[in-house]
């Protein structure tokens, strides 16, 4: 009696862990309790752990209401105990945020992005463990993307909606950027972290068309295109026809011939900066500094990341920081010397700001609190003008800056 009782409960269990090993990566799972008020189709068998559901990649799958309706009928004593409340069954919501870690403000925000179905249940009861599992198997595996836990954690919060998509298509995506494209796994990961929603978008209809318009219509380079994939993946959430098209045709009146058109593309938000923020900036530095066409040209040309800056919160301070008072706005800068004690300015002509600017058009990028007044502060403190000092002073790091500031003596420079 006693074996016949030991093969029995092993048989079971071995039937229960079976569907549990059907995916990778999964431990013996207890399923929740029958509440027989349900009907069949409301059901929900979960498969749970008590233990060790925060632990990455211990996920499990749902046992199917037939298997489980057979085990309850052939073996009712032991699906009792199997089934029972105290068995500490741990439903698929609960596990789920146990799993990913998510604070109650986190659990908030993921519902409002991935509200109930119309039957009242929530997404994660309606997707299941065992969709669920694969689909979270297939992230972290390093075969297939390799993200990390924290990296799952990141995209899910992010951009919960993923997961009511296929996982085909999905495993479809990753084909296309990992195979056609050809992105590394790095670069396919650092994709993901910043802009998850690329992997909702159609291969036919807007990934594969916006590739193929970066190779073939704008030549740029297949290492290029793979830049501009992994720095803007936002690329692919404009359209081709109401977009790009128009917005190369505006590059092409701006007198740029097809190479200097794929040298601009560079900085990719080119392609969907409105036509009016790119010739108010064109237009600001043209004013500014006195530029003519021909130098604005070698400007965007150089360093295309101009026309991604602000005008009014980024290049007009810094034109009030280089520019002496009676070559900019004599006002404003005076109110702005009874503003500030610590008021610093280079006191440069146009022309002359103009000659670093072509130098080195980076110059109006660099953070103004952070590297350039510091830097010119670090240098009055030396007795050494800026107009005097190396073009590209700017672009040294801390430490080459400080060994030339260390080197130089005051006898050639005025301040």
């Amino acid at each position: 009696m006693f074996c016949w009782a030991l093969s029995l409960l092993s048989s079971v269990l071995l039937l229960v862990v079976g569907y549990a090993c059907a995916s990778p990566r999964l431990s013996t799972s207890f399923i929740t309790p029958i509440n027989h008020s349900l009907q069949k189709s409301e059901l929900q068998y979960r498969g749970t752990s008590s233990s060790e559901d925060h632990v990455p990649n211990e996920c499990l799958v749902d046992i199917p209401f037939e298997k489980r309706k057979q085990i309850e009928t052939r073996h009712p004593v032991i699906a009792k105990h199997i089934f029972s409340s105290e068995a500490k069954i741990r439903p698929t919501e609960e596990w789920f945020y146990a799993y990913l870690g998510m604070t109650s403000t986190e659990q908030k925000r993921f519902h409002k992005k991935l509200p109930d179905s119309n039957n009242g249940k929530s997404t994660i009861q309606r997707l299941g463990r065992h969709r669920l599992h694969e689909w979270f198997a297939f992230f972290l595996n390093d075969k297939t993307v390799g993200l990390s836990h924290k990296q799952l954690r990141k995209m899910v919060l992010s951009r919960p909606q993923l997961l009511s998509y296929k996982l085909s298509n999905i495993q479809a995506t990753t084909t296309f950027f990992r195979e056609e494209l050809g992105l590394s796994s790095k670069d396919f990961i650092s994709m993901l972290q910043s802009y998850p929603s690329v992997l909702m978008y159609s291969i036919d209809n807007r990934l594969r068309p916006t590739v193929e318009f970066l190779q073939n219509t704008v030549q740029c380079t297949d290492q290029r295109v793979k830049r501009i994939c992994t720095s803007y993946p936002n690329v692919f959430s404009h359209s081709l026809d109401k977009t790009f098209l128009p917005k190369l045709a505006f590059l092409k009146e701006l007198g740029l011939n097809r190479s200097e058109v794929s040298q601009v593309v560079k900085f990719a938000p080119t392609l969907w900066l409105s036509e009016k923020n790119l010739s108010s900036k064109l237009d600001f530095l043209s004013k500014s500094l006195g530029m003519k066409t021909f130098e604005l040209r070698t400007v965007v040309l150089t360093y295309p990341q101009i026309l991604g800056l602000s005008v009014e919160n980024n290049v007009t301070p810094k034109m009030h920081f280089f520019l002496d008072p009676e070559e900019y706005d004599g006002e404003s800068i005076a109110a702005l010397q009874n503003e500030e004690s610590n008021f610093v300015n280079c006191g440069l002509t146009k022309s002359e700001l103009k000659d670093f600017v072509l130098y080195q058009p980076a110059l109006l990028a660099y953070s103004l609190e952070g590297r350039l007044k510091p830097r010119i502060t670090r240098m009055r403190d030396y007795n050494i003008s800026f107009l005097y000092s190396p073009r590209n002073i700017m672009s040294y790091t801390d430490e080459k800056f400080e060994a030339w500031l260390s080197s130089q003596t005051s006898s050639w420079s005025i301040v």
